[in-house]
């Protein structure tokens, strides 16, 4: 076995000494870290505890506005169906009386050619009656005149 120099044990302890104060300083350093964090940590947990209360009532009353407006929206659509069924039975109003005028239209366009037709059947008769009684009075106005001129 060789024999170990001398100057070797204390080397070794020197650096182990190194070793540990190195650890030292990285635990120290872990734990001034991890204060910081915790303290970083607990300021933002802080600040969203404030966010959150300060967003809750902006949250409550977006959920306000859109209960209401789907409230409007329902009340919108039923107006708009209410609106719908009206114009449908005024359609369907329009559309029957626009039948029936054009019946009582061609019931009254029936109706002209028949008191058309009378009347012009009524005008020829009234014209022979008429031209009846002229040759009749010219009948007359001869006997008359050849009357008139035997008593002479």
């Amino acid at each position: 076995m060789s024999a170990v120099p001398g100057w070797v044990g204390p080397t070794m302890a020197i650096s182990l000494m190194v070793i540990a104060l190195s650890f030292g300083i990285i635990a120290f350093a872990v734990m001034m870290l991890a204060k910081k964090a915790s303290t970083e940590i607990s300021q933002l947990a802080e600040e969203l505890a404030e966010l959150r209360g300060e967003i809750a009532p902006a949250l409550q009353a977006l959920q306000r506005v859109a209960d209401a407006g789907a409230e409007l929206s329902t009340d919108i659509r039923d107006e708009i169906q209410h609106y719908l069924r009206t114009s449908q039975a005024v359609r369907k109003d329009l559309e029957r009386g626009v039948r029936r005028v054009k019946m009582r239209l061609a019931d009254l366009d029936a109706l002209y050619e028949v008191v058309h037709e009378e009347v012009e059947d009524t005008a020829l008769d009234v014209a022979a009656k008429v031209r009846a009684v002229r040759q009749g009075a010219g009948i007359v106005g001869r006997i008359r005149r050849w009357l008139v001129r035997s008593r002479r």
